[in-house]
């Protein structure tokens, strides 16, 4: 993991390489946490081979187990990690069933992610509460990807929260 990580470059990598990190980081958190995570991964075969940016995954999913369940996770609660293609966009779907964002804190991050700026940067709670992971993730895919990609919120207070990462489809893995 730490190899991994420690990688500077925002090199594309498949989402089986990415998958294979997160499961790796889900483990050590299964053992410092003691207790089971129930993480269900349902991606298609076909699209383990889609490209992807370095450390874009884990940092969701670490956002999940810091935010959606801050007293960690109990029985009943789940993390989804799903993919699929949508015409010529790939996308990475993060989904929990924990506190979920009330519509004020959800809107100031969907505002930082359309402005691109780093959450925290006047003393508003988004800072103290997360987002500047999530910024993160953003950029770098915009960095690599450009900027009509990204990421997408959709949260609701007490329901649970769903992450899209949306990235474009590898034309050479299409199927015709």
């Amino acid at each position: 993991m730490l190899r991994y990580s420690i990688q500077t470059n925002l090199e594309e990598i498949t989402v089986a390489n990415e998958l294979k990190h997160v499961l790796a980081y889900l483990s050590i958190m299964k053992h410092r946490m003691d207790r089971e995570l129930e993480v269900e991964v349902i991606i298609a075969p076909d699209l383990l081979l889609e490209k992807m940016v370095r450390l874009t995954l884990q940092p969701l999913v670490e956002n999940v187990l810091q935010h959606a369940f801050p007293r960690g996770m109990e029985p009943g609660h789940f993390i989804r990690i799903d993919a699929r293609r949508l015409e010529d966009r790939f996308l990475v779907i993060v989904q929990d069933n924990g506190m979920g964002m009330s519509e004020e804190r959800l809107e100031k991050l969907r505002d930082r992610l359309e402005l691109n700026r780093l959450a925290g940067e006047d003393s508003d709670d988004v800072y103290h509460r997360g987002g500047i992971g999530l910024m993160n993730v953003h950029r770098r895919i915009q960095l690599v990807f450009g900027e009509t990609y990204g990421l997408m919120i959709e949260s609701e207070q007490g329901l649970g929260t769903t992450i899209t990462m949306a990235l474009p489809a590898d034309q050479h893995s299409k199927r015709i």
